[in-house]
């Protein structure tokens, strides 16, 4: 199978491809961390069985406090594969800082960004690979402003891979990126590929992606961090109802 080489979307940790803001008053920043659970572990004191805390650094904070180096910070809870909901961001570039809920008001942030001049903004969060702890993040910041009859398809892997999208077919490298219209209510079958250590492509994963009015889609790939993974990498499907914009002030 033959893919074309898609290179002109590049996103790299840090940096931001932004639409043009729709409300310069109001602006909003949402987190997403990606990434497998440890094992389930419990163990049993007088008959009842208790469910043990996972291991230091198997899973993020359960809780993150937002703040730009001034005002009031906001905390949300992060929980692996589903979105926080909006929280608040200043008008224009500045820092973006994220830290754990107890953490001392002088310690180091857990995250640090720069946050871009304008837009609405969608933090993809996944543990280093090499240290293998959340206590050591990684990152990609994207516009968080795509529109109703879309899909996004982003790669945090460290690999290329292979995407099939109906006719098309394309190689999303590493930290890139890229968006198609999708025609509601009728599904579009797509499949990520990922090159085996003989050259040849594999299928990863096959889904359909279906809309209903007003919802977009997220397709993330991403590295299987957990112990004893089957596959290299995981995918992740996320559908929603495009959120209305915030009011003005």
């Amino acid at each position: 199978m033959r893919f074309s080489c898609l290179c002109t979307l590049a996103l790299i940790p840090g940096l931001l491809l932004a639409a043009e803001p729709k409300n310069e008053t109001a602006r909003q920043v949402r987190f997403l961390a990606v990434g497998e659970l440890p094992p389930f572990r419990q163990e049993i004191r007088d008959n009842v069985r208790y469910e043990l805390e996972p291991p230091a650094g198997s899973i993020p904070p359960r809780e993150v406090v937002l703040g730009f180096g001034a005002g009031q910070p906001e905390a949300a809870p992060l929980r692996l594969g589903q979105m926080t909901e909006a929280l608040k961001a200043p008008v224009g570039a500045g820092p973006l800082l994220l830290s754990r809920r107890g953490d001392a008001k002088d310690s180091e942030p857990w995250l640090r960004l720069n946050r871009p001049e304008s837009g609405n903004l969608l933090v993809l969060l996944w543990r280093d690979a090499r240290a293998g702890t959340w206590e050591k993040v990684r990152s990609l910041v994207l516009s968080d402003e795509e529109p109703a009859g879309s899909v996004r398809f982003v790669n945090c892997s460290p690999a290329p891979v292979g995407i099939l999208l109906g006719p098309e077919k394309l190689i999303l490298e590493a930290g890139k990126a890229f968006k198609r219209p999708v025609t509601t209510g009728v599904d579009q079958i797509f499949e990520v590929h990922l090159t085996d250590t003989t050259g040849s492509l594999k299928r990863l994963h096959s889904g359909v992606i279906v809309q209903n009015p007003g919802e977009r889609s997220l397709i993330i790939v991403y590295r299987a961090d957990g112990s004893g993974a089957r596959r290299p990498l995981k995918v992740i499907v996320q559908r929603e109802a495009v959120p209305a914009v915030p009011e003005k002030k």
